[in-house]
């Protein structure tokens, strides 16, 4: 088989057709099992709205109870009663110090927090896919340039032995050039490997084998300076946006904490019927039917709620240092991004005029090879270069259009709908408003409105930090102690006791 035929069969036996780039993207978007898999998280979440929410509502229980009672006194006939009791058990949360309507609040935080969860998951899949896509155009013209150098060298091999025997080489120039073409074989069958990996990864993301694909195109949405990157990133960062948001949330839990220390006062209703079971008489049936409101005020719970509050708070402040966590994270992604893209910008222009200067050089020397003006080693060199050129060319291609989706993916801009206007968006919110007023009663926003009112607020606190050092003196003193072993050759592999179980006894046949 030709190097040529060789590249038709790796390039077409996994497809039969190719796709775009927007094809790939609106696949993996609707199917990618990442993602789905995200989006149903985030509806389970939508689930704890509607839990806490449920605890501004009334509950309701049904009871109902038989028992039979024999008693005996000495030598006398024994006496047995029987009674039943059918009862009905209602409970409605006035007022809760604002624990219930904060509750809600918390849950409403963390629905937002998973939203920008799943912004994130999108982002990540969706540069997959460009990365994925990238990859495998870059190796396949990678492995069209090795093809093409395999040729070009098995057809240098074939001219240096036919000038051999007419005298006007030696076997040390046919020797040259039969490695050469071994190494480049080597190297051909590297380039066939990597497609094939390439092609794995994109099956992976995509969720079916690429054909052949489409050039890529130009991205939308890219920042023109650098701060309008970091501006967008600061506004619509998926990270940075989550990492607001669960502040918030154990922000309210922080005052749901406090809110323990207030009192509650609760409605229950209790009606139901008791009489004998057997015989039954409707006329000996007592109805009960009762109503209280509880007020209760915990006054004594050993620690359990200023430990619950100060357990709050330290995860609050750590929430609070998370937000600056990731905004550093995020400026230093934007600005490598950022980096990365006007390097490899620059990369392609140089490769291009490095192609242009080393196709002009092998043409030349392999007119003057012909001629016998130049030797053997001479033309490999130049051939050598000008593939390198071209292969540099791909990779500088590649990694710029990979760092520009990087740069949309870290500003918040790389969404499947933002990139492919049509396509149909995921709702995130319609499960929410599906669910969010199951089994809720008429008064539960009214409820929630009184338990908010007067609920206490969060009282953070500063963030505690050890104390500054006035003038630091440097770093403590070097171990002087000389390093006297060399290099590991075996470990210590003996277990911690009872962390493994004993090896089984050999059966022997």
């Amino acid at each position: 088989m030709t190097a040529a035929a060789g590249v038709i069969l790796v390039l077409g036996a996994a497809g039969a057709r190719g796709e775009s780039l927007a094809e790939a993207i609106a696949l993996a978007y609707q199917t990618n099992p990442t993602l789905q898999s995200q989006r149903a998280q985030v509806r389970g979440v939508d689930e704890g709205y509607v839990q806490a929410r449920a605890a501004l509502g009334p509950t309701a229980a049904l009871q109902a109870t038989a028992a039979y009672d024999q008693t005996r006194f000495g030598y006398a006939s024994p006496s047995a009663t029987n009674n039943g009791q059918v009862q009905l058990n209602v409970s409605q949360a006035l007022y809760t110090g604002g624990r219930e309507a904060l509750g809600v609040s918390a849950a409403r935080a963390q629905i937002a927090a998973a939203r920008q969860s799943l912004r994130a998951t999108e982002g990540n899949v969706i540069l997959a896919v460009i990365q994925a896509y990238a990859d495998v155009i870059r190796d396949a013209k990678a492995l069209t340039v090795r093809a093409k150098n395999l040729k070009v060298l098995a057809d240098q091999v074939t001219q240096a032995r036919a000038r051999v025997r007419d005298g006007e080489l030696t076997r040390t120039d046919v020797a040259q050039a039969e490695a050469q073409l071994a190494s480049e074989r080597a190297l051909y069958s590297t380039a066939q490997g990597q497609l094939q990996l390439s092609r794995a990864a994109y099956a992976t993301v995509v969720g079916r084998d690429p054909g052949d694909l489409d050039p890529m195109t130009a991205l939308p949405g890219l920042p023109a300076t650098i701060d309008l990157a970091f501006d967008e990133a600061a506004d619509q960062s998926p990270e940075l946006t989550q990492s607001k948001y669960a502040e918030i949330g154990s922000r309210d839990r922080v005052a749901v904490a406090r809110a323990a220390h207030r009192p509650t006062i609760t409605l229950n209703l209790t009606a139901g019927y008791t009489g004998s079971l057997v015989p039954f008489s409707a006329n000996q049936v007592e109805r009960v039917v009762m109503g209280q409101a509880v007020i209760s005020q915990p006054l004594f719970t050993s620690g359990l709620i200023g430990s619950q509050i100060r357990q709050a708070l330290d995860q609050n402040t750590g929430d609070r240092i998370a937000i600056e966590i990731t905004r550093r994270a995020m400026v230093q992604n934007v600005a490598n991004a950022w980096n990365q893209m006007l390097v490899s910008r620059s990369n392609v222009g140089f490769q291009a005029e490095n192609i242009r200067a080393a196709e002009i050089a092998f043409r030349g020397m392999t007119i003057e090879y012909r001629e016998g003006l130049r030797a053997t080693l001479d033309v490999l060199i130049a051939e050598e270069t000008l593939r390198d050129a071209e292969l540099s060319l791909l990779a500088a291609e590649h990694d710029q259009y990979v760092a520009e989706a990087t740069l949309l993916r870290v500003i918040g801009r790389l969404e499947g709908p933002a990139l492919l206007p049509g396509l149909p968006r995921y709702d995130v919110t319609a499960n929410l408003h599906r669910v969010e007023n199951r089994g809720a009663v008429p008064w539960s926003s009214l409820i929630e409105t009184l338990d908010a009112m007067g609920a206490p607020n969060a009282g953070q606190g500063p963030i505690s930090a050890p104390r500054a050092m006035d003038q630091p003196s440097g770093l403590a003193p070097p171990n002087t102690n000389p390093v006297t072993d060399g290099l590991v050759t075996s470990l210590r592999t003996a277990p911690i006791p009872g962390t493994v179980g004993p090896e089984p006894p050999v059966q022997l046949p």
